[in-house]
């Protein structure tokens, strides 16, 4: 997209528009270079950012019957990355407790089982997903300069924090499920509204910041590779749209990420669909980075779409074989892992539990379920 078209024969001047530029050409070579990192691994993971909390409340994980760290239950059964969100300044209520200090300390302990770690900052004090995208509140009336700015410096920052702790992230998501956009309304964008040039040019501008910090924290050596993540496969031509307007914005992500819950997505041949159409176009590594499945029933179940495995710790585990086929089969192996998410959000009265438990990979007694071995060969 042409930048001068954007902002104005005037804008080229623009101090901010100068360095946007510079970025985004430079970005151009570490694209082409970094489309399909070389020796990328599968990832077999959860998203366990919870995990404290619920531990603090009394939750209690066991293998056998036997408690223990669920972390290491869940390596046990050859789980290879663990995911962590990171909020800005949460207001520590129910389950909004992703702090920085949190964050680093619950790292510590994925460092410590030897798996991988995928860091992925939210860009807000609480949950950003395709329905909200807020600020944080110390950034909400920054004029747009400025957020571009702050960006890029929290990002640096942070990550420098966990390479200074020891535990340098493996993988970054830089913005949660942002198909429509972050950091709203600056950072805003709409599929049905694909004509307004100018607000996928503020996206962009905000996504490479985000990146320059990124490349800041590290200076010298390997980075953190970098995925760029949408939600909804169900809707194939709107992902599409989100991942050719950051290639066309050279915003330099190295993995494309999709979140895939059946009820909101549709059928694995939506999966399969449009991930095999991401992996042909963009030729570059493809993984679920959030899937979730009920092994037992809820009232959150009742009438929702695309169920299509039995609701029990067996069709959990069917569904989770299912999902990683259909990664495993993508084009030219550019499918590179499944991640779920929330496995550790068992019921512990009276903090709340996502769905009543019901997609936990631990039964109400805390006994892990077949379900966390998914990534095995042999059927549960």
């Amino acid at each position: 997209m042409n930048p001068a078209a954007r902002h104005g024969a005037a804008g080229w001047t623009h101090p901010s528009v100068r360095r946007w530029l510079t970025v985004m050409f430079a970005a151009a070579a570490s694209v082409a270079a970094t489309a399909r990192p070389a020796a990328t691994p599968f990832l077999i993971g959860a998203d366990v950012s919870a995990l404290a909390t619920c531990e603090a409340h009394g939750a209690v994980y066991r293998d056998g019957g036997v408690p223990g760290d669920a972390l290491r239950i869940l390596s046990a059964r050859g789980l290879n990355c663990f995911r962590l969100r990171l909020f800005v300044a949460p207001n520590h209520e129910d389950m909004v407790t992703n702090d920085l200090a949190y964050t680093l300390a619950l790292a510590k302990r994925v460092k410590a089982t030897g798996a991988k770690l995928l860091l992925d900052l939210h860009y807000s004090d609480t949950w950003a997903d395709p329905a909200k995208q807020f600020k944080p509140a110390a950034w909400a009336g920054l004029p747009f300069a400025e957020l571009e700015a702050k960006v890029r410096d929290y990002t640096r920052e942070t990550l420098a924090r966990f390479a200074a702790g020891g535990v340098a992230p493996d993988y970054v998501q830089l913005g949660n499920e942002i198909t429509n956009g972050f950091l709203w309304p600056d950072g805003r964008v709409e599929f049905q509204e694909a004509a307004d040039t100018a607000a996928w040019g503020r996206l962009a501008r905000l996504l490479h910041a985000a990146h320059e910090g990124l490349a800041e924290a590290f200076p010298a050596g390997a980075r953190p590779a970098s995925i760029l993540q949408v939600e909804n496969p169900g809707e194939r031509d709107r992902a599409l749209w989100f991942c050719r307007e950051a290639v066309a914005a050279r915003v330099p992500f190295d993995f494309i990420g999709v979140s895939y819950y059946p009820e909101w997505h549709g059928g694995l041949d939506d999966l399969r669909g449009t991930l095999t159409a991401m992996a042909r176009e963009f030729g570059r590594p493809v993984m679920v980075v959030e899937t979730a499945y009920p092994w037992t029933e809820d009232e959150h179940w009742a009438g929702r779409p695309h169920l299509d495995w039995p609701l029990t710790p067996v069709g959990q585990a069917r569904f989770l074989r299912d999902v990683l086929q259909v990664v495993r089969e993508l084009p030219d192996g550019l499918g590179c892992g499944v991640i779920y998410w929330h496995p550790e959000s068992v019921r512990i009265d009276p903090a709340p539990a996502w769905l009543g438990g019901s997609c936990a990979w631990f039964d109400r007694q805390g006994e892990v379920l077949p379900a966390a071995a998914f990534g095995r060969a042999a059927a549960p």
